[in-house]
């Protein structure tokens, strides 16, 4: 029987899965390995990191299979978006990963606000330090030792497949991630270029997203067990995969995608663009499609945070996560009104506000670690109903809301998204929905089904979902809590307020 191995490379971990050709999940091999924060900003990842943990959690997919009696047809890979590394004519890195929340370019970001407008217009992207050209202008301006040694820039996502396979290039859905890729003509634009200052052939050569971009080295099939030559697959970007493994073909449905940060995500045929510039427009992994993005810079990493901060003697995660669940369970709707801003690393939609602060508001002597648990939880649905609005603007009346990630797992944090977003929400069985996206690409690319629409039809057939209807008796409490939100950001926005604490 045919399988399909897709790796899935986040922010925190990596993850390979064998999948039989009906989607089901044979085998997950999953490892942490979590980048390096600095108090001034920065973010960054050795990337020998992803060297020697990507053979090995592929040789454990392998053993997987020969004992299964699986053959893979091909390697299917997604990863997170918007990070570089600098590579040298041999490969070879030259400095860190610059991870996608770096901030060390915030004020060059700033200084470059003018030309918002034209960025925007032709990438339906802001300049942000999220994106990957302003990191490759400061390394230009900052670092010209590095710089003058640079062959390529290149993503995560691309390290990995050049490893695999020793093609250096980067697919539609990371191009549009860039602040250098034209969404209508779907290239590199040279205007672009020139602005941020990088030689087109600094950059790696573009392919549509579920690609077959090459076959497995001889060297990495040797250290594997898997066959030289297997197709290599880029399924597209990690949110794109995640809106694809949810099933994400039509406006009347949304996504979300709740890992270190989460992600709401619409549906359209078109590029399609906000006048204020508060939402992305990117490539879709859905071949012809385009996708409205929406995001909360960080949500499940505050959880993280927090349930070490309560229990960091060395319980194990899931231990933590389970205990922080259940006091969080026993806080009331609306946290006794206790607000939490999820701005850790800065805001993301709809103020894209790098300079904005995580706050817990209204904290008083009675108030307990199961309310701040839950206020963390309804911080990160709150900011997100604000990404539903904009998404709906751009995209149409959304019915339903299919939700994935880590914090999904979570029956308390689904009823809060259904509650606050006023819609059903629905957790299909596999949650994993980033690393099923990338099976249907892979599955698609190697015939296995004929089309992505049938292949997550076939995916979702073969499991169950759960569904989350808004309670009645909330919805007023949630309105209230999303107003105060609001009201409290823009207070702690103001020019006079920042000016005064500093």
């Amino acid at each position: 029987m045919k399988g399909v191995i897709t790796v899935d490379i986040g922010t925190t971990s990596m993850r390979a899965v064998l999948y039989d050709a009906d989607s089901h999940m044979v085998h997950m091999d999953q490892q942490e390995n979590i980048p390096e924060y600095f108090n001034d900003g920065r973010v960054e990842q050795d990337a020998s990191a992803w060297k020697n943990i990507l053979p090995e959690v592929l040789r454990n997919c392998a053993a997987a299979a020969r004992a299964r009696g699986l053959e893979p047809a091909c390697i299917a890979v997604t990863a997170q978006r918007s990070s570089v590394i600098p590579l040298d004519r041999n490969g070879t890195p030259l400095h860190p990963a610059i991870m996608w929340q770096d901030r060390r370019t915030a004020s060059l970001a700033q200084a470059m606000d003018d030309h918002n407008p034209l960025v925007y217009g032709k990438t339906g992207l802001k300049i942000s330090p999220v994106f990957s050209a302003i990191k490759m202008t400061w390394l230009r301006r900052h670092r010209p030792d590095i710089w003058s040694k640079t062959h390529k820039l290149i993503g995560i996502q691309d390290w990995a497949l050049y490893l695999l396979t020793g093609r250096l290039v980067t697919d539609h859905t990371f191009g549009s991630r860039t602040n250098l890729f034209d969404l209508e003509r779907k290239c590199w634009d040279d205007e672009l270029l020139r602005l941020f200052e990088v030689p087109a052939d600094m950059l790696c050569e573009l392919v549509p997203p579920g690609s077959i971009v090459g076959g497995l080295l001889p060297a990495f099939a040797a250290e594997t067990g898997l066959p030289a030559g297997l197709p290599v697959v880029t399924a597209g970007g990690d949110q794109q995969c995640a809106a694809l493994g949810l099933g994400l073909f039509s406006g009347e449905r949304a996504v979300t995608n709740t890992g270190t940060g989460s992600y709401l995500i619409g549906h359209c045929d078109k590029p399609a663009l906000d006048g204020k510039m508060r939402t992305a427009c990117n490539i879709s992994a859905v071949p012809g499609a385009y996708i409205v993005e929406a995001a909360v810079l960080t949500s499940g990493t505050i959880y993280r945070w927090f349930a070490e901060l309560s229990y960091g003697n060395g319980a194990p995660a899931a231990e933590a996560f389970a205990r922080l669940n259940a006091e969080a369970a026993t806080a009331p709707a609306g946290s006794n009104d206790l607000i939490l801003l999820p701005h850790f690393k800065g805001c993301g939609a709809p103020y894209w506000d790098t300079e904005a602060k995580g706050v817990f508001y209204n904290l008083t002597l009675g108030t307990t670690r199961g309310e701040m648990a839950r206020a963390i939880l309804e911080g990160i649905a709150v900011e997100m109903k604000e990404s539903l609005d904009l998404v709906e603007d751009l995209c149409g009346r959304v019915g339903s809301v299919s939700v994935s990630g880590g914090l999904t797992r979570s029956d308390l944090f689904n009823q809060i998204q259904s509650d606050v977003f006023e819609r059903p929400v629905v957790r299909f069985k596999n949650s994993e929905a980033t690393s099923l996206g990338a099976w249907i690409a892979g599955s698609v690319a190697c015939a296995i089904d004929a089309g992505y629409a049938q292949a997550f039809q076939r995916a979702i057939d073969q499991g169950s979902s759960v569904s989350y209807e808004p309670d009645p008796a909330n919805l007023p409490v949630y309105e209230r809590q999303c107003r105060r939100a609001r009201e409290l950001y823009k207070a702690l926005a103001t020019r006079d307020f920042r000016e005064h604490i500093k």
